[in-house]
This record gives C-alpha cells, structure tokens and sequence, in this order.
C-alpha cells in the first residue's frame, strides 16, 4: 500500500491517511460568519472524495480581525456554536475529520469592514490593503491571546476534531514574527523570542481552554519575500519554540503574504482576474484598469519566484529534524509519486492541499485507484484572486 493511504496521528486524532485539505478563505459562510448549507457541501466533496482530514478556511475570533474578503466564517460569538454545530456533525456522519483554523487578521483588512481601527504590532501599513493600522497595547494583545482562547473553546463545543492558529501568510499573529512587521522595541518585539511571546502565549491559552488532549495545530511562513520577512532559518527557530511549549501537536509549513505578490501561491501571475475580481482593480474605471495593466501590475510579477513541485517541502524537512511532533506541508505538491517521496524520505508527515482539491475533491480517492498520478490544477491561480469577492471555486473545473 502506497505510504500515502497509512493511518497517522495529531495529538489524539488519527488521521486515515496522509492527505489534507488545506485551509483557503472560502466566503461560503452568510454574511454574518454562519456556516452554511453550502459550506457543507463544499466540505462534503472532500470527504466523498477520501481526503484524511479537512481543515477550514480561516474563522475570524474577533470583530476587529475579521477579513476584507467575502464572507469571512466567524467563531467570535457563543451564539455561532449551533451553527458550527450543525456543519460538524453533518461532516461526521459521512466519516470526516474536521480541524476549525482560527484567525485574525490583523493589518491585512479595512476598517470599513471591521468597524473598527485596524491592529498590528506596529503602526505600519500593509503594502496591499494600505491603510495604516494602530500598534497595538500590550492590554490589546492580552484581549487576543483571550478571544483565541475562547474561539478555540467554541471550537471544542461545536465538535471540530482540532483547531489550528494561523499565524501564517501576513495575518497578525504572523506580523509579530516577522521584523519586517513588528518594529516594536518592548517585550513584544526585537529578539526572537520576543517576536514569538504572543504566539507562545496563544498556544498556552488555546491549550488550557480546551484541554491536553484536544488536538491543537499552527500554522506558520516558512518564508516571506520582503525585505527582513521571516526566512526559512527563523522558520526553523520558530517551529521549535512552538514545539517547545508542549501545547502544540503538529505544525503546518507555509508561505508568503498578501503583499509580497504571489509567493504563496506560485504559478500563473492572473493579471486578467485581478482586474476583474480583486478589490479595489476591479472597481476602477476602465481607462485606470488600462493603465495599472499596462504599467504597474506587470512590474509585480517580477517579485514572483517560480512554481516548482514542492516549494516548502526543503525548509519543512529541515524542520523534521529537529522537533518531534508531526509536519504538515503545503504548496505546490501536486503529484502522487512527489508526496510518497516527501513522505517516504521523512521530509514531511502529512501533504497538504487547497487549490488541487478545490479543482478535484476527490483527489485522494483517484490517486488511490490508480486512474491519477498528477493532479489537473495548473496553478492558474484565478480562484485565489476571485476568493476577493466571489465564493470559492475553480474557474476551469469545466474544461
């Protein structure tokens, strides 16, 4: 039996095989972050489709983290349990595993959407979103390592199998690992481990809210392509501190942000869907769109590294070497032989996907029988760009 269809565990979740879904903003929830019947759907496929365990797009903690794309999924409130609730154990009735990613957003938002002033570590705008954000007080960051922990609660009482904390790809808890982001020169900031207090903390707190042996997973960049983001040496370091509080049981290996163009999502640069989808290219006159086309966009794409089969699987195997608890590995992994080579080698624990299974849920399934060695998605990376302001889905699924 190919290695990729083995048993494996998370804490005290066994996973049935090495396959995941990875997390990507979905905007499938209704307007106030419920989940919906559609939202079932869409994580029905996966599990029809033999996937080893689901992990949902963001879910936002707090109002003021909540995300500028459609339909962000919240879990800021008690009143959402029921809600959650009703998606949890539709999905375990067909037989999935399903882990909530917790979220929030930091400077990567508008404050026209959170209604409120947008936090950081520091009073420094995101390239992308562009408006400046507050730098946060050390009471403000205590009130999210809190509305983490009580997300990850109502988490627990929902039914999710795990919860995972994102503090990865630009959002805040990644802005205070990053000294291209936090520039603070108090205990938050500076060294490393400084950088790493809240995350520590946030585990420590997630931990203690939902108990030992309640499955806790992070997320965090292998890399970042702005000048002193987070390199793969600081990754490393990272992922041992996380280790290290004994409150994390399987660390997830990504990349990038929403300022430093498509690092996270290499592949094809979609100047044609940012125009048409993304906010705010989409909304100017078409004499502007002209021009930003023309002259500013291309100019982005240089900034893009190229796709290659497995981009963060080299950091992640430098990563297995040094901490015990399972890695979980995404970006670019598209071919059977790739993952069990991954697998086989002790690069990786676990492979990771999102935009393969958003084009074939049931990936798992086809690789298993042997009809598929390679997965369809060319990586043209519409469905990323559209997430702005469309519900999740592949625009080629069809051809």
């Amino acid at each position: 039996m190919s290695i990729l269809f083995t048993e494996a565990d998370i804490g005290s979740m066994t996973i049935p095989n090495r396959m995941i879904r990875a997390a990507s903003h979905e905007g499938l929830a209704d307007s106030r972050g419920r989940p919906t019947d559609e939202q079932f759907e869409f994580y029905k496929g996966f599990v029809e489709g033999g996937i080893g365990l689901i992990i949902t797009g963001y879910a936002g903690i707090m109002q003021s983290g909540k995300s500028a794309l459609y339909h962000m999924t919240m879990i800021d409130s008690d009143n959402l349990i029921s809600h959650h609730k009703r998606l949890v154990d539709g999905i375990h009735q067909l037989g999935g595993k399903i882990v909530l990613q917790i979220a929030h957003c930091g400077r990567q938002t508008w404050s026209k959407v959170t209604g409120e002033p947008l936090q950081a570590p520091s009073a420094m705008p995101c390239g992308f979103y562009q408006e400046m954000p507050k730098e946060m007080s050390e009471g403000e960051i205590y009130t999210v390592i809190e509305n983490f922990a009580k997300a990850a609660l109502r988490a627990k009482e929902s039914g999710y199998d795990g919860v995972q904390i994102h503090a990865a790809h630009g959002y805040l808890l990644s802005t205070f690992l990053s000294c291209y982001s936090n520039k603070r020169e108090d205990r938050w900031g500076g060294g490393m481990e400084n950088r790493f207090r809240i995350v520590g903390d946030t585990l420590r707190a997630v931990k203690e809210a939902v108990g030992k042996d309640y499955p806790v997973l992070i997320k965090i960049n292998t890399f970042e392509n702005t000048p002193s983001g987070i390199k793969p040496e600081e990754c490393i370091q990272f992922a041992m501190m996380a280790a290290g509080t004994g409150c994390c049981d399987a660390i997830e290996l990504s990349c990038g942000t929403n300022e430093d163009g498509f690092v996270m999502t290499r592949g094809k640069f979609p100047t044609d869907a940012i125009f048409k989808y993304m906010r705010p290219y989409c909304e100017y006159h078409p004499a502007v769109k002209f021009l930003l086309k023309t002259f500013v966009v291309p100019f982005k794409k240089i900034r893009q590294p190229p796709f290659a089969e497995g981009y963060n699987l080299e950091t992640a195997a430098r990563v297995k070497k040094v901490i015990s608890l399972p890695v979980i590995t995404v970006g670019g992994i598209r071919s059977k032989r790739f993952m069990e080579m991954a697998i086989d080698e002790g690069k990786t624990d676990f492979i990771s996907m999102a935009r393969p299974l958003i084009r074939e849920p049931d990936l798992a399934n086809k690789f298993k029988a042997g009809v598929s060695e390679v997965a369809l998605c060319d990586n043209c990376n519409e469905c990323v760009v559209a997430s702005d302001t469309k519900p999740i889905q592949c625009y080629k699924k069809k051809t």
